[in-house]
């Protein structure tokens, strides 16, 4: 076994310091993009499973890439000379009660929708291209969700 070792904070804590200097990403970047993009399917996910099964089945909807597309930028506009190609990964229940859930359809459907809401100069259907790389989760997570128990685990390892 480990030793484990923790260390005293020596600086004032943060809520009593006069700054605070942080990150923001703009709406526009693709790490913003792919994090909200990634939960719109997970809550997407999350409706198809309590209307089908009652429950929300495991998955972790949280792991994406946006790569960049070809684009020929003119004033006041441009054209897409290649699409953007969103990668979505991680893990989603695709198997239940023996029933299939079409897992790839409601990330892809969820993603176009959320564009389509959020990026008024991306066409879903014109300008990107998808890649679902969303596998069923492990047997000893997925299990998690088939005890019954007052207390709702948690969606996550």
């Amino acid at each position: 076994m480990r030793n484990l070792v923790v260390n005293e904070l020596r600086q004032e804590p943060l809520e009593k310091q006069g700054l605070e200097i942080v990150e923001r990403k703009g709406l526009g970047h693709p790490d913003t993009i792919c994090d909200a993009v990634m939960d719109a399917i997970s809550v997407e996910l999350s409706r198809e499973y309590l209307k089908r099964f009652g429950v929300i089945l495991h998955h972790n909807a949280d792991k994406a890439l946006l790569a960049a597309g070809v684009s020929e930028v003119r004033f006041g506009g441009g054209v897409i000379k290649r699409p953007m190609l969103f990668v979505f990964g991680d893990r989603a229940t695709t198997m239940a009660g023996g029933e299939e859930i079409d897992v790839e359809e409601i990330a892809i459907r969820a993603a176009k929708e959320w564009f389509r809401k959020n990026m008024r100069f991306i066409d879903p259907e014109e300008h990107m291209k998808y890649q679902v790389a969303l596998q069923p989760g492990s047997a000893a997570l997925t299990d998690i969700f088939r005890r019954r128990s007052e207390v709702l685990g948690a969606n996550d390892t």
